[in-house]
């Protein structure tokens, strides 16, 4: 499992895509981002454009550790762009702590289960 940490819009997304490229498809991306306004669609767009054509798409913007699970020896890399994204859904979909809680734990226990080589990306926050 690789963690790519970064800055906003500091490459880290296009640096993860080169490392799961090492990998032979199949590939799968595992898209947390939606598209709230015209600014992130296009940023949404742009990526796909960088994947190409090789890469299968899940669009996961809360159940992450389902997504893992299910994907379990379907792929030769699995890529989640991005963690931060993930929690702002849990977060802003409201529910209580201890559900937030819950599904971060679950995504930690199918990120160890998986032997599917893992590369997730998340912003350096404070």
């Amino acid at each position: 499992m690789a963690l790519v940490l970064g800055g906003a819009r500091s490459g880290k997304s296009s640096y993860a895509l080169e490392l799961a490229r090492r990998s032979p498809p199949p590939r799968l991306y595992l898209a947390t981002a939606e598209a709230g306004d015209a600014e992130m669609a296009a940023r949404i767009a742009q990526h796909r454009r960088e994947r190409g054509e090789d890469w299968d798409t899940w669009e996961v913007p809360l159940d992450l550790a389902e997504a893992v699970t299910q994907a379990q020896g379907r792929y030769q890399v699995i890529l989640v762009d991005c963690l931060t994204l993930w929690l702002s859904n849990r977060l802003i979909r409201g529910g209580d702590i201890a559900g937030r809680k819950n599904a971060c734990l679950d995504l930690v226990a199918a990120l160890e289960r998986t032997a599917t080589p893992t590369i997730l990306v998340s912003n350096e926050v404070g």
